[in-house]
């Protein structure tokens, strides 16, 4: 496997599919493509992961949910992110006009592929520990994807991409039993994706957000450094 970095550098990232790598990481430079395009890559088996959150040609995704919610206070990330770091980057945050937000059209590139066969899927680049990923899915859906076909994009196409899908990706007898309870209809409405109440990890099964578990055992989570301890843990 190969995957390759895009460099904002559109010819670059034409020769990078050209010379069959696995895949392209970071969106293409420019805000639209052409059915040259379409047909050259559909005919190669490289993935197409445009990172949205820091997509090029445009300010980046992330800076667009940073504009438009209170992020310091998600009440998940805020339990395991140290407040020092969470603020220091949310809380103070750049402005611009709307209309000077173009990550949908970064996403509706991925959408044309997606439609013409490429594996096209969400890559949060490490932004924004967890929730980058929830932006990627909403950004998808700014573009023109389906809640479902953003989530296919979040699970089965990148177990695909990375050849795992024998394991994970989806929810088959035989797989591992990695999933995500959501309050919520999550194919009606993609911005209910993080309302996570409940986490399986490889079969255990954890609450949130104190991520104590539950039913299958009764393992609890020791506070942060941050968040002080009992008396009795400290030595």
């Amino acid at each position: 496997m190969v995957v390759a970095e895009g460099g904002s550098l559109y010819h670059m990232d034409l020769n990078l599919v050209a010379d069959g790598n696995t895949g392209l990481e970071h969106s293409l430079p420019q805000l639209a493509i052409y059915d040259d395009v379409v047909q050259f890559w559909s005919q190669t088996n490289v993935g197409y992961t445009p990172t949205l959150v820091v997509g090029y040609g445009t300010i980046w995704g992330e800076d667009y949910w940073y504009q438009h919610d209170d992020v310091w206070k998600h009440p998940i990330l805020s339990q395991f992110v140290p407040p020092a770091e969470l603020q220091a980057r949310s809380v103070r945050r750049q402005k611009a006009p709307e209309e000077d937000y173009l990550q949908a059209k970064n996403a509706a590139i991925g959408k044309q592929l997606a439609a013409a066969g490429v594996i096209v899927n969400t890559g949060a680049h490490g932004q924004r520990e967890g929730l980058g990923t929830h932006w990627e899915l909403w950004m998808f859906v700014q573009g023109g994807f389906s809640p479902l076909e953003a989530l296919q994009a979040a699970t089965i196409r990148p177990a695909q991409y990375l050849g795992l899908d024998k394991d994970l990706g989806s929810i088959t007898p035989g797989k591992l039993a990695d999933l995500v309870v959501i309050d919520g209809d999550v194919t009606s409405d993609i911005r209910v994706s993080d309302k996570i109440t409940q986490v399986m990890l490889n079969g255990r099964l954890y609450d949130v957000p104190g991520m104590n578990e539950t039913v299958t055992g009764k393992r609890k989570l020791n506070p942060f450094y941050w968040q002080g301890r009992p008396e009795s843990s400290i030595r």
